[in-house]
């Protein structure tokens, strides 16, 4: 029986994908539901209002107390200024985890193994389980085969190797958080053979243990179903950015000068974040939708021929595994 489901769009127009039906195979213990707040890409030393932006965020997830919160990378390096930043992420009662973007390395002169320090990251990729579910934080930015140029995006050898050994030691429901994209052209270089990797890992009724895969980098915000595994993008908090070519000075000239690159980016008014909502009995997630808008002008406004593409939102979905 050809296994089918549903996405739903409850802020932008809808249309149905066809995604894979619940299947039996997985080790159920709990069967409790799990709740997860998610932050992506809030981007600290290039927004002017990121302390403000995590804060509204940090508020919420102290009233409504979900089983952990997770930051998907490009966050915040260690500057002495960000202190005030990273103590607002500390403030969270229980796990609070944290994925390497490529701008938490390198930028400022800053390396990886500052950032982690800073952090209190003890492993660049990791995994741990909660409730019913195996989660594994994985680090893309792994140095790329040369030559090569920009920031590095790979999965290395070493790395991979873990992950196999990781996914054979768990008969759990597995979900992926990584920075970049495993299936966009400029998500990870070598995107295909990890998701290769994933999709071999199968469970007792032969399907992949993974579920989904979630990543930020990309500031935008859609679903993909490839062979059996969700790819799902978390929008940006902060912004959209649109390089040198569009930039507009928005804001009071000492904002300006503080944060020089803010004006290369489309901000968006409110913060954008979201919680994720696990069932492993039922086979079911939600994913909670939010939606603002842009600080004028707009992308459409400066001249954007993509600009009806770039939307403020994460989109409330209900999907099923």
């Amino acid at each position: 029986m050809k296994r089918r489901s549903f996405i739903k769009k409850s802020l932008h127009a809808a249309g149905a994908l066809s995604l894979p039906l619940p299947v039996s195979g997985f080790t159920i213990k709990n069967s409790q539901t799990l709740k997860i707040g998610i932050v992506a890409d809030v981007h600290q030393d290039i927004i002017h209002d990121g302390y403000a932006r995590l804060r509204f965020f940090m508020d919420d997830m102290k009233k409504r107390k979900p089983d952990f919160i997770i930051q998907m990378g490009d966050f915040s390096l260690p500057r002495p200024q960000n202190q005030v930043f990273l103590d607002v992420w500390n403030e969270f009662e229980g796990p609070a985890y944290h994925v390497l973007g490529n701008h938490d390395m390198r930028d400022f002169g800053f390396t990886r193994e500052q950032t982690m320090a800073w952090w209190e990251m003890k492993e660049r990729y990791y995994s741990f389980d909660q409730g019913d579910f195996h989660f594994i934080v994985l680090d893309g930015n792994d140095k790329n085969p040369t030559p090569w140029s920009g920031y590095d995006r790979y999965i290395g050898a070493e790395q991979k190797e873990w992950l196999r050994k990781d996914l054979e030691a768990t008969n759990k429901p597995t979900i992926v958080f990584i920075h970049q994209s495993l299936e966009a052209e400029s998500g990870i270089a070598n995107g295909e053979e990890i998701r290769s990797i994933l999709e071999s890992a199968k469970s007792k009724a032969n399907r992949s243990k993974v579920i989904a895969c979630l990543c930020g980098h990309h500031h935008t915000d859609y679903v993909k179903e490839i062979n059996g595994i969700l790819h799902i993008q978390i929008n940006s908090m902060s912004y959209k950015w649109v390089g040198g070519k569009y930039q507009h000075r928005r804001f009071a000239n000492h904002i300006e000068q503080a944060y020089p690159a803010v004006s290369k980016t489309c901000p968006y008014k409110d913060p954008l974040y979201t919680v994720l909502t696990l069932d492993a009995q039922g086979g079911k997630m939600h994913l909670e939708g939010r939606s603002t808008s842009f600080i004028a002008p707009t992308p459409k406004e400066i001249g954007i021929s993509e600009a009806d593409t770039m939307l403020p939102t994460i989109t409330e979905r209900n999907l099923t595994f």
